[in-house]
């Protein structure tokens, strides 16, 4: 064989980047964590950063070089300062800081490196019996997700909502297992005459709370504390909102939720459903990296199909299903829509 003449048929630039990504990945750790952004609002020489953070000279003067080449802040006249992706996503007080977003997926790593032992012995916190709510729905992780929505994911969902009918004229809305509320907050915005609950675990709504403080919503959406596994969650709703929660029950125990949803809804109410949904078989990279991390971890998840999801509908008697698309390579989401009453098509 003529090594000259030896060449590959493929380009091996994206393997070499996925074998490399915790290389760049671990410099954006990193930086978040001394909070290089927020210290680069005023331009900075590496010997100030270095002199501020406490840290070696010359490694610094490296690491700010590399947050450079990787166009996160630029160098002129021997002065650091952010990019405006920086300025705009990475420095605290921004509406789009991504700082605890970073943070949640910098703690992940960890589980990601029981891949192997996973794939061996099963999900980790099936051996663990660890409190996995109390865990999960920390402070960090709530943030995190409010992070996450208002980037883009929070803004296409109000967009398709806001113009459907039910939703115009509903007076009470709960957003199940709310989380942040930024989407109970949001619909009371849009909707003058709606009052808006957000239902998640006591720990939760603590910090929902302080988002509604902040939006200056007190008024017309409260926090209602519960699992809604085992607690009433009340009914008389003309909405129930419920995004990407339900789907953490398994294919055997989704269909309580769905009937107590069912009856918590008046006659005519509609079901605004916000998940993740494979489009028969044609699922994204970050939907199937997502559902592999979660099983790592022993967590009960099942993405469904579109049909999968509207049938489970169907059969708890829901009628007149919507479907809207919003996806995005990050966001494989797609709301469904479904009524409590007769099917009028």
């Amino acid at each position: 064989m003529n090594i000259p003449e030896l060449k590959p048929q493929s380009d091996a630039k994206l393997i070499d980047e996925m074998a490399k990504g915790y290389q760049a990945a671990q410099v954006l750790y990193t930086a978040i964590d001394y909070n290089i952004f927020t210290l680069l609002e005023k331009p900075k020489t590496a010997k100030e950063v270095s002199d501020e953070i406490g840290t070696d000279f010359e490694i610094t003067n490296k690491f700010l070089d590399a947050l450079a080449a990787l166009k996160l802040i630029s160098e002129g006249d021997g002065k650091y300062s952010n990019t405006a992706l920086a300025r705009t996503f990475l420095v605290k007080g921004s509406p789009f800081y991504q700082g605890n977003l970073i943070n949640v997926y910098a703690m992940a790593y960890d589980a990601w490196s029981k891949l192997p032992q996973a794939l061996k012995e099963g999900g980790t916190s099936q051996k663990q019996k660890p409190d996995e709510k109390k865990n999960v729905f920390d402070k960090t992780f709530i943030l995190s997700m409010a992070e996450a929505n208002v980037r883009g994911p929070l803004h296409r969902i109000v967009k398709k909502i806001e113009n459907i009918p039910e939703f115009k004229k509903a007076k009470k809305l709960l957003d199940l297992g709310g989380g942040h509320g930024l989407h109970a907050i949001s619909f009371a915005q849009i909707n003058p005459d709606l009052e808006a609950i957000v239902f998640d675990l006591p720990p939760v709504v603590e910090v929902t709370k302080e988002f509604i403080s902040q939006y200056g919503m007190e008024e017309r959406v409260k926090v209602m504390a519960g699992d809604f596994d085992k607690d009433d969650f009340g009914n008389g709703y003309d909405v129930i909102f419920v995004s990407h929660s339900i789907f953490y029950h398994t294919k055997e125990t989704i269909h309580e939720p769905l009937e107590k949803i069912y009856e918590a809804l008046n006659e005519g109410g509609i079901l605004i459903s916000n998940h993740w949904l494979l489009d028969d078989g044609k699922g994204s990279s970050t939907l199937a990296l997502w559902e592999l991390w979660l099983s790592v971890l022993g967590y009960p998840h099942h993405v469904y199909t579109t049909k999968e999801f509207v049938d489970l509908l169907k059969e708890k008697k829901f009628s007149d299903t919507q479907i809207f698309d919003i996806t995005t390579p990050e966001d494989p989401s797609a709301i469904v829509i479904a009524k409590k009453g007769e099917n009028k098509k």
